[in-house]
Order: structure tokens, then sequence, then C-alpha cells
């Protein structure tokens, strides 16, 4: 597929997200493929963040960050590796389809739901709650591989709904990502996040056509440009 033909396939997939069962192979070439995803990344996710702050700023609700913009090592190792790794094998691992995917996205689940609840409760609390999260991954992750070669059926209600279920988890994606900013003080400001969707969506492109592997390294590699100019411009 040349790059043409590929900008088309993106397009086709950000209006309506089809499914595959197979993605590419690692092959020559791919790496150009994957280049290209990555600049689109980049060229679609900043011109959109200018585009909303620039809206949200002339009403004055942008939230302000909670990100700390020291960038210390421990961010960077967070930003490049840690979260690329992390947020895709949890947020799009398991657009596979597969059932044994699909449940250790159930695992996701249940450990984000721990998460969130460490958020209401006194900090005495928080800590065992965010163990108790890790704890549920773990053993997700450990069921998955003990079952991915026996359940790698695709349910068909799975395949007829693909497009909300991608659309949806886009979504969720550029939500969570509210935690890097202040408290809303207008509903709109949550649009400071969408241009994140659309990032999510593109790596949920990379995921379906050329593989997880891939989706991490697409992830890894947007974050670690954006760190590389946040370290330039700092």
């Amino acid at each position: 597929m040349g790059w043409r033909e590929r900008l088309v396939d993106v397009a086709r997939f950000m209006v309506r997200p089809s499914h595959i069962l197979q993605p590419a192979s690692w092959r020559p070439g791919f790496g150009a493929v994957w280049g290209l995803l990555v600049m689109l990344t980049l060229l679609a996710v900043l011109l959109a963040r200018v585009l909303i702050e620039a809206v949200l700023g002339s009403i004055g609700v942008v939230p302000d960050s909670t990100v700390d913009d020291s960038l210390g090592p421990r961010a960077v190792l967070s930003a490049v590796v840690l979260a690329p790794l992390l947020e895709e094998a949890l947020s799009r691992g398991w657009l596979s389809g597969r059932v044994a995917a699909l449940r250790f996205a159930a695992y996701g689940v249940i450990a984000l739901a721990l998460l969130l609840a460490g958020l209401i409760v006194s900090p005495d609390f928080r800590r065992i709650l965010a163990l108790a999260a890790a704890a549920v991954v773990f053993a997700g992750l450990i069921h998955w591989s003990l079952t991915r070669h026996r359940d790698s059926a695709v349910p068909g209600w799975f395949i007829r709904h693909f497009r909300w279920l991608v659309w949806g988890s886009s979504l969720v994606f550029a939500l969570l990502h509210l935690g890097n900013y202040e408290a809303l003080t207008h509903p709109l400001g949550v649009l400071v996040v969408m241009p994140l969707m659309i990032g999510g969506m593109l790596l949920a492109y990379t995921r379906t056509r050329l593989g997880l592997r891939a989706a991490m390294l697409h992830h890894a590699a947007y974050n670690a440009v954006l760190v590389g100019l946040a370290l330039t411009l700092s």
C-alpha cells in the first residue's frame, strides 16, 4: 500500500473504523508507514490543540495544566516508556477482538475503577487501592497469557459494533487525561483533551492495521517528540 493509499485508508478509518482480524506483518518498508502515522498524529493533534485552545481562550475557559514542566529523568521515562506500554496494552490491546484480549480488558476496567475510587477516599486507602489495581492487572495478564491461544475467536457482536467501540474507547482515553488539568470551571473546558481523541483514533488505526507493538512505538515516538520539543524550548 503506497502512502497515498495509506492516507486514504487512515481517513476512511477515522470516519468509520473497521475491524481486521490479522494486522500486517513486519516487513521491509514497515518503518516508513509507521513514521508516516507518527507524523500524521503530530500534525493532527497539534493543529487540533491550537484551534481548540484558541477557541477556549477566547471565552476564558482554558483549564490550567498540572503537568510538571521540569521533565526530569523519571518524567521522561514515564512519557516515553511506561505510558506507551501501559496505555496501549490497556486502552487498545483488546482491539483485536479476541475473547482472551476482551477478558483482559475487563480486568483493566476493574483496575481503572479501583484507581478512580482512590480519588474519593482518604489518602490512607489510596495506596491500598492502587496496589489492588496493579494486582488486578497482573492477574489479568496471567489469565490472558494462559488463554490467548485457546480463546482466539472474535465474537460477532464485536465486529458489528467495532466502530462504536473505537470511538468510545478513544473518547475515554481522552477524558482520562483530564487528570493533567486543574478542575474545570466551565463545561466547555472538557474540549481541551479532545485532540487526544484524534490521537487515540490514529493509535487505534496503528494497533489494528500494524499491531500492538507498532501502536506502542507510535505512542512512544509521539511522546518522545513532544518531550524533545519541551526540552529544546525550556
